[in-house]
């Protein structure tokens, strides 16, 4: 980072490089900004993956140290196989996002239901929470209830209903 109001001797090196792939170019052709155009079409399918809630055992709480775990939660997140690639009319509101994870998942229990977002991590993607779904079983198979939606609803393929 340079002082303010510092000005370059000579201009800075530019990386020819990153994570082994070329640098885009410049947004900026002829003065005029060129808009991203992405590469995946609407009707293509969509990764989204599933963490199982768990409560967390007696003994794992008590190796958290005594003033942090006022501060934890008592719940463990496990990730459960991995991501899926669904066709996003499947996941198009609750009732059919509740049969697709009754379809992938199987058994009753609690769970998150994790999409890939723009924030990065160290694999260059990160999937964050959309969805809470809890899957019963009753007599006559398994009923999912899906909550907390309110991040889906700015995708395209979202029908709230």
């Amino acid at each position: 980072m340079r002082t303010i109001g510092a000005k370059d001797k000579k201009p800075r090196k530019k990386r020819k490089l990153y994570a082994g792939k070329l640098i885009k170019k410049r947004r900026k052709k002829y003065g005029k900004l060129v808009l991203y155009k992405s590469k995946r079409k609407k009707g293509d399918p969509i990764k989204i993956w599933f963490q199982e809630k768990k409560p967390m055992s007696y003994d794992g709480y008590k190796r958290w140290s005594p003033k942090m775990r006022l501060k934890i939660s008592k719940t463990i997140k496990v990730f459960i196989g991995k991501p899926v690639l669904v066709d996003p009319i499947e996941i198009s509101n609750k009732e059919r996002l509740a049969e697709t994870a009754i379809d992938i998942l199987g058994y009753a229990g609690s769970f998150n239901l994790l999409m890939p977002t723009h924030s990065k991590n160290s694999y260059r993607v990160s999937f964050k929470k959309k969805a809470d779904i809890k899957i019963i079983e009753t007599e006559d198979g398994f009923y999912a209830n899906v909550m907390n939606t309110g991040n889906l609803s700015r995708y395209w393929f979202w029908r709230d209903s």
